[in-house]
């Protein structure tokens, strides 16, 4: 068995036989679009974090709120793949190289993907389209309206009993409102 990266960005890297054949997908594993999805949940309330902590500015500044944004969904990134390389190298006792790691920042590039709506959001508030304080109203619509939408992309078909698909929906969504609430209720204070 031989490991090696994919080429194409999330996708995942794969195990291959002495021949160079994909091996089989293991029980638990996910489809590439599945870790995409995945990791654009993280990059996601990631996002909804920084955006509740730019809230606490009394003055924020509409480009250094996108700037924080986009820059902490890099170094969010940055720790998740550095995270999976350490987790890859300690179980699998592997020598890791410089194409693992660009594997890895393939792999996982739709958090800093998840950033991006807000990072707009807030450089249009720069441009005059609207204001600061709606930029972040804004961008936390957008970021649980990204939550619901992953929710239901992922929920699954038929085969699972439709309660528990809205359930699932309705799970991850709470995640992402919960966050906004904790935020206004901070503001209450």
């Amino acid at each position: 068995m031989r490991w090696y990266g994919s080429l194409l960005p999330g996708r995942p890297a794969a195990v291959t036989d002495a021949e160079g054949t994909p091996a089989p997908p293991q029980a638990g594993e996910h489809p590439a679009a599945v870790h995409w999805l995945a990791d654009y949940v993280y990059g996601t309330i990631a996002t909804l974090v920084a955006i509740a902590g730019l809230t606490f500015e009394s003055h924020p500044g509409e480009l250094t709120t996108a700037a924080v944004v986009i820059v902490g969904a890099v170094a969010i990134w940055f720790a998740h793949t550095l995270s999976r390389l350490v987790s890859k190298r300690s179980a699998g006792h592997m020598n890791l190289g410089p194409a693992d790691v660009w594997g890895e920042l393939r792999h996982s590039w739709s958090i800093v993907t998840a950033a991006v709506p807000a990072t707009v959001i807030f450089v249009l508030a720069g441009l005059g389209v609207w204001t600061i304080h709606v930029g972040f109203v804004l961008a936390d619509v957008v970021g649980v309206a990204s939550l619901a939408v992953v929710g239901i992309g992922t929920a699954g078909g038929r085969e699972r009993p439709l309660g528990r698909r809205i359930g699932y929906v309705l799970a991850i969504v709470l995640v992402g409102v919960a966050i906004v609430l904790l935020e206004a209720g901070v503001h209450l204070l």
